[in-house]
């Protein structure tokens, strides 16, 4: 009877190592799980604010952006292919975003802001004639995801950056 007595006691034991040992794993697995979205998403952000950044630094892009985003036809030839470009880059950085938004990868909260900064650039003329004659070079969920921007977000008339030393580039 005392070695069945031991042998119930010692698999108690052992059952409780066992949890003990899962719950360590799960806490790890978590930690993990968050230290890896955070990575992700501090890289995914700072690949869009490279993407950004040339706009901010550089005036003759800054000028591109803003014309363009008014309308391609605002745009000589080698200007809209430099403003094609800069919206390549960032929607590219945006649907890496939206990529692991969906996987999880993301920060919700980084997330949401970032997308309510795409509802307002979508809605430029310039933006959209891109998407129009580009959505193709985007993965199917990410067009369905600016597609559902551009039918819920009204069209802007215009970019508010407009300025009067953008006139004609040379």
């Amino acid at each position: 009877m005392k070695l069945e007595r031991f042998a119930l006691i010692a698999e108690i034991i052992g059952g409780l190592a066992v949890l003990i040992g899962l719950v360590f794993v799960g806490l790890e697995l978590r930690q993990n799980t968050l230290a890896q979205r955070v990575t992700a998403t501090q890289t995914l952000v700072a690949d869009y604010e490279n993407a950004v950044d040339r706009l901010a630094n550089d005036q003759r892009s800054a000028c591109i952006y803003v014309r363009g985003s008014n309308g391609l036809e605002n745009l000589t030839g080698i200007e809209r292919y430099q403003f094609f470009v800069m919206w390549f880059h960032l929607l590219r950085a945006a649907e890496q975003l939206h990529y692991y938004s969906l996987e999880g990868m993301v920060e919700p909260r980084i997330w949401r802001g970032f997308q309510r900064q795409l509802d307002e650039v979508v809605r430029y003329p310039g933006v959209r004639q891109y998407w129009e004659l580009r959505r193709d070079w985007y993965s199917d969920e990410f067009q369905g995801f600016v597609d559902e921007i551009v039918e819920r977000v009204p069209a802007a008339e215009s970019v508010p950056l407009s300025d009067e030393s953008c006139g004609a580039l040379e």
